[in-house]
């Protein structure tokens, strides 16, 4: 073949190959050899809306940047989803073994979803108050159908996702009144709407543009959420903004209009939740929650934008993953304060995001734990619901195997709304590794209890001192209606307080009960809601005893002059506490040391011996006063009254009674080993 031939072949291959690119959403696609330049697919039946013709708004980003990138744009772009299914093909699996696992799991609830008929309904929660369930559902099943469809292109993926898009643009409006339900449900739709913005329905595209703006956008700057210092900025500016992102070209004066107005209180709000150390103060699942919908945020606007507003820059905010590290006990179980615990280990999505920006795969310990054990979120779960927006987040970060990525620290402490200390003394989560946790606090805080100054240990692969999961909200909530309380009224004396598992006398914390007629209080035994707990001294020079010291006498200020307690773990396997307590002049204090398990109790008169199964634990303690060991069984005070409305509890409250004599300090030191 001469020189001027073989040009021309050339050339004819070189046309033939640009015109028939792999398509990424195509699935049987040969393994590149090198990175692929992806294009968007477009079927031939394709008919857009007009875009908003008006100028690009002024404001915090160049918001022109939007409609230039086209769709899809949220989180991901045509390049990264087909970056993302070259590494989850044939052999590059192999080199990408984490992300991969991630993957599966994510098909593996696509397949069930995709056959489950059950049709997404308006429909309310017990106490009438809540869509958030549905929404939830919605998020679930829109974001799986659209991630499972856009790695294989698979029509039923396609379909599934149009049919639950229909149903839920199709609702009067999205539940306004309770707008974690608007913010969920406006992230399912807008993911769906931008990821497949060039396949669905011409006429399906433009309800859930209108929706999105009529529902979402347009009720959005005026609500309440935007003062709210917890989870509910976090969750709905998530949700809110990134629907904003979605459908900018369409109307601009609303999109931009939310982002603008999220962002104008966001900083704020979250130095309030993160600063100065990270912890994070509605506990272990409201972290979840709201740290989940952070990191979406931040990723929507640093892909949208290529920043993202300085936002990660807030002081304690890439602390927190850390925290929440060591907020999983050695027994599997969680440091369940507050509303926030479930007693259980569970997923935490945003660990993801924070492993890959940090290049830190140790902070995936647990995430990887479960994900080999088959306990990441399934499809019936609301956890999973935000499992296919994840490897936007971590695709091409490089995120090498967990476990080999040793933890070194054993002790974490932070102060800000809820101190707390904690420490892990193996990390291997077997019966070598113990743990302790430790809160101080207010029980005036979102979603707290009664339990400043309360602690969880474990040993021996089990859990000693625990802590219990909040009762079911709706239930609470209509329950104190009926009989005129409000589950929501954090006062003194709410009925908030008579429901046992929010009360003082369940948690491994002091109760005093002094009935001398001093105390105008509905139940002596209260915490005082307006005190609050600072952790005053950290210990941990020396493995051979880690803790903490809290003054927790704002708490119990109608009852005693001061308390101060400390509690560590000795030579990493052993509890000791020490309360140092002085009396008010004129007024004894009649003390009842608790602490919550689930063992089985024997008390005799010298000591308590826990058992659970093979395995044994011994309380003592010792003391300048007599001292009586002692059982509750979850038995409410005398002065209060039985409520049929309650939940029962699960484990027994031992430790000891004593009188402080008025005027008198005394020292308990007391010992769990």
């Amino acid at each position: 073949m001469n020189n001027r031939l073989l040009a021309l072949f050339c050339a004819a291959f070189s046309i033939f190959f640009s015109c028939n690119k792999p398509d990424p959403i195509k699935p049987d696609d040969p393994e590149p050899e090198k990175p692929v330049e992806y294009e968007e697919y477009i079927p031939d039946t394709f008919v857009d809306e007009a875009d908003d013709a008006t100028a690009d708004p002024s404001g915090t980003f160049d918001y022109s940047l939007l409609a230039a990138k086209g769709h899809p744009r949220l989180l991901m772009d045509t390049q990264d989803f087909g970056d993302l299914k070259d590494r989850m093909t044939g052999e590059k699996r192999l080199e990408n073994m984490v992300l991969y696992k991630l993957h599966k799991q994510i098909m593996d609830n696509a397949a069930v979803i995709v056959e489950d008929p059950t049709p997404i309904k308006y429909q309310l929660d017990a106490s009438g108050r809540r869509l958030l369930s549905q929404s939830r559902n919605a998020l679930k099943r829109l974001s799986t159908m659209a991630y499972a469809y856009r790695l294989t292109g698979e029509q039923k993926y396609l379909d599934k996702a149009s049919f639950d898009l229909k149903t839920v643009c199709e609702f009067e409006d999205w539940h306004p009144s309770h707008y974690l339900d608007v913010a969920e449900m406006a992230l399912g739709v807008a993911v769906a709407y931008d990821w497949l913005y060039y396949v669905l329905d011409n006429e399906l595209r433009a309800k859930a543009h209108k929706c999105l703006v009529d529902y979402a956008l347009k009720t959005s700057t005026t609500h309440s959420y935007h003062k709210t210092y917890n989870n509910w900025n976090q969750v709905c500016n998530g949700g809110i903004i990134s629907a904003a992102i979605a459908v900018y070209e369409k109307d601009k004066k609303a999109s931009v209009d939310a982002i603008e107005k999220g962002l104008e209180s966001h900083s704020t709000i979250m130095k309030s939740i993160y600063s100065p150390d990270g912890n994070y103060g509605e506990g272990y699942g409201y972290w979840e929650y709201g740290t989940s919908y952070e990191v979406v945020l931040l990723s929507a606007l640093e892909k949208a934008f290529g920043n993202m507003a300085d936002l990660e820059k807030t002081q304690g905010f890439m602390d927190t993953a850390e925290y929440m590290l060591f907020m999983d006990g050695a027994s599997k179980k969680d440091f369940s304060y507050a509303d926030g615990g479930a007693n259980k280990e569970s997923c935490k999505l945003a660990m993801w995001w924070f492993a890959a920006q940090k290049k830190d795969p140790s902070l995936l310990k647990t995430e990887w734990r479960l994900l080999n054990a088959g306990s990441y979120p399934g499809s019936t779960t609301d956890a999973s619901r935000l499992l296919a927006l994840i490897p936007s987040m971590v695709v091409g970060k490089g995120l090498e195997n967990p476990d080999s990525a040793p933890i070194s620290k054993k002790f974490w402490s932070g102060n800000g709304v809820v101190p707390v200390a904690m420490v892990h003394s193996s990390w291997s989560f077997a019966e070598d590794d113990c743990y302790l946790g430790i809160k101080g606090g207010s029980p005036s805080s979102s979603h707290s209890h009664m339990d400043a100054g309360s602690f969880v240990f474990d040993a021996q692969g089990k859990r000693w001192s625990q802590d219990l999961q909040r009762p079911n909200y709706a239930e609470m909530e209509n329950a104190l209606g009926a009989v005129g309380g409000n589950f929501w009224n954090f006062g003194q004396k709410s009925l908030r307080w008579d429901i046992v598992k929010m009360n003082t006398i369940c948690h491994s914390t002091l109760c005093f009960t002094n009935t001398d007629g001093s105390v105008d209080k509905l139940h002596v035994t209260d915490q005082v809601v307006a005190g609050n707990v600072p952790i005053t001294k950290t210990i941990n020079s020396s493995e051979a005893e880690m803790g903490a010291t809290l003054d927790l006498s704002s708490v119990y200020a109608d009852q005693v002059a001061s308390a101060i307690r400390t509690v560590t773990m000795v030579d990493q396997k052993s509890l000791k506490v020490v309360d140092v307590i002085t009396a008010k002049a004129g007024m004894d204090a009649k003390m009842e040391w608790r602490m919550l398990t689930p063992a089985t109790a024997t008390v005799n008169a010298g000591d308590i011996v826990l058992t659970q199964g093979k395995k044994t634990m011994t309380l003592k303690t010792s003391a300048g006063v007599s001292v009586v060991m002692s059982s509750w069984e979850n038995a409410r005070p005398s002065t209060w009254t039985a409520q049929t409305w309650d939940s029962s509890l699960s484990g027994t409250i031992v430790g000891f009674t004593a009188t402080i004599p008025a005027g008198k300090t005394v020292t308990f030191e007391t010992t769990l080993q």
